[in-house]
């Protein structure tokens, strides 16, 4: 392949250019020297496109040495490259039941359209495995990366509170975070009571309104400082990440919370007044009042914000 000098083409695709059957006769010739991934990075540097690639299984009852076991071009009737590979439903180590080989073997179907059916199904699967193993290549034309990756973070319990604290410290690395099971108190709305219809009991309330205790998670974020390194006010910065990256991940979900910052050093006037002792507070049994500000509390959803 170093004697074939490949040159990216901005206004036509490479595989237009006179030489392109060359370079995928090496293609094919060196089959055995790629991995998947490093091939199908080539195809698309040469021009082809995923809709263009075909999976197949290679049908064998032996366990074989390598991946690829063979790449045909093809430019009649249409534009495509097939892909034989030692995976899938036909090789050795796929999932299709042993009594199909012996139809084969004894002559009992028909093979092509057997091939061809199982083929569909082969192709199908080789194409989302790579799309899933490799999402860089981004097989498929329509998939977002970025949906993706926001859709393997939901496979994940984001209720749990080992989650919620690794999120919160990959947001907030400069702060120390706990995260804690709680339960809030909730206002429900009730239907009126109608004399002659309602009936007493755990589900009947007087009134329009009832308080119910629902499960949460607290968060609490530890700050030295009331500033951020560029001065700008913890609360507002907090809120302001909060707003960007972890409210919308959590509104997928629907979860009740209550974040609260503490600030453990803060700057104050010192005042003389009975009782003080000039920070001697603290060796006659005085406990740290540290400042507490609430930073949100509530039910967060696809409705929030």
């Amino acid at each position: 392949m170093d004697s074939l000098h490949i040159q990216r083409h901005n206004s036509a695709k490479i595989k237009t250019i006179p030489d392109i059957n060359k370079i995928e006769a090496a293609i094919s010739k060196q089959k055995h020297n790629f991995d998947i991934i490093s091939l199908l990075r080539l195809l698309f540097f040469i021009g082809y496109v995923p809709d263009e690639i075909i999976f197949k299984s290679y049908n064998t009852m032996c366990s074989q040495t390598g991946l690829i076991r063979q790449i045909r071009f093809h430019h009649e009737p249409a534009e495509n490259v097939t892909i034989i590979l030692n995976m899938g439903l036909l090789s050795a180590q796929g999932t299709l039941p042993n009594y199909f080989q012996k139809f084969i073997d004894k002559g009992m179907m028909d093979v092509k359209s057997f091939y061809q059916f199982i083929g569909y199904f082969d192709h199908s699967m080789m194409h989302s495995f790579f799309s899933y193993v490799y999402p860089e290549l981004n097989l498929n034309g329509l998939l977002d990366f970025e949906h993706m990756k926001s859709g393997y973070l939901h496979m994940l319990d984001l209720k749990s509170c080992s989650t919620l604290d690794w999120i919160f410290r990959l947001v907030f690395p400069e702060l120390e975070v706990w995260v804690e099971k709680g339960l809030f108190p909730k206002k429900i709305s009730m239907k009126p009571l109608k004399l002659g219809h309602a009936i007493l009991g755990g589900n009947a309330v007087f009134g329009n309104k009832t308080d119910i205790m629902v499960p949460g998670r607290t968060i609490t974020l530890f700050s030295d400082e009331e500033l951020t390194s560029s001065d700008y006010p913890w609360p507002k910065e907090i809120k302001k990440r909060l707003n960007k990256t972890i409210f919308p991940l959590l509104s997928v979900i629907g979860i009740d919370l209550e974040i609260i910052l503490v600030i453990t050093s803060q700057k104050q006037w010192v005042k003389l007044h009975r009782g003080s002792y000039l920070g001697y507070d603290k060796i006659r049994g005085g406990s740290d009042r540290y400042k507490q500000i609430r930073i949100f509390k509530g039910y967060i959803d696809s409705s929030s914000g």
